[in-house]
């Protein structure tokens, strides 16, 4: 009897100790599965990421291949009146038009021609006056000279510079602060013409703004 509990007592230890051991493996099993099933998540998960970067980066990189393109494709932007920032011009303009020259806006508010007075009388045909509004557009002050940078051409392509005509009202020469506008006639000697173009232009930088005038209008 006492062998028998002997023997018993051998045989429960060893299935507990056995029992143990599995739980043991088992938990590692289990452990190991986890761990591997994290991983795996993780790397699709870095996948996905890098994925949708590569993505957005590429849509990027081809929406500023277009921008720039557009922007290569677009002509220059001219204003109503056919002239542009840089001082060339497509076509003449005529009386009431506004053409933007380099920072200025000039605008050809009237002309008509005068026979002078008592005691002033043209050395040609006649005077031509032009009614100008001058606009100074940027941050810096800009300087007029009507001597220098305005003349007339007639028909035939005879050029007549600015002349002294006192019944002309205000004055166009001097310095034009910023954002600051400036009204003023300018008389020119000339002779009888059925049109003229009148001429602004920088003596110092290259384009022309041009009117076309008819002693009818």
């Amino acid at each position: 009897m006492k062998k028998f509990w002997q023997l018993f007592s051998i045989l429960f230890i060893a299935f507990f100790l056995v029992a143990c051991g599995g739980g043991d493996e088992n938990g590692e099993e289990n452990t190991n599965e986890d761990e591997q099933q994290t991983n795996k998540e993780a790397n699709e998960n870095g996948n996905e990421n890098e994925n949708e970067t590569e993505t957005e980066q590429n849509e990027q990189a081809e929406d500023n291949e277009n921008g720039t393109d557009n922007q290569q494709n677009e002509p220059p932007q001219d204003n109503a009146n056919g002239n542009n920032n840089n001082g060339t011009q497509d076509q003449a303009a005529s009386i009431g038009d506004m053409i933007q020259y380099q920072d200025l806006e000039i605008t050809l508010n009237d002309a008509y021609t005068s026979e002078g007075g008592q005691f002033e009388t043209p050395s040609n045909d006649q005077y031509l006056i032009l009614d100008l509004t001058i606009e100074n557009k940027s941050d810096e002050a800009e300087n007029i000279s009507t001597l220098l940078q305005m003349s007339v051409q007639d028909d035939e392509g005879y050029t007549y510079d600015v002349t002294i005509f006192t019944e002309t009202k205000g004055s166009l020469d001097g310095e034009i602060g910023p954002n600051r506008e400036v009204r003023g006639e300018v008389a020119f000697d000339v002779d009888e013409s059925s049109t003229y173009e009148f001429i602004f232009e920088d003596p110092f930088a290259s384009g022309q703004a041009i009117w076309s005038i008819s002693v009818n209008e």
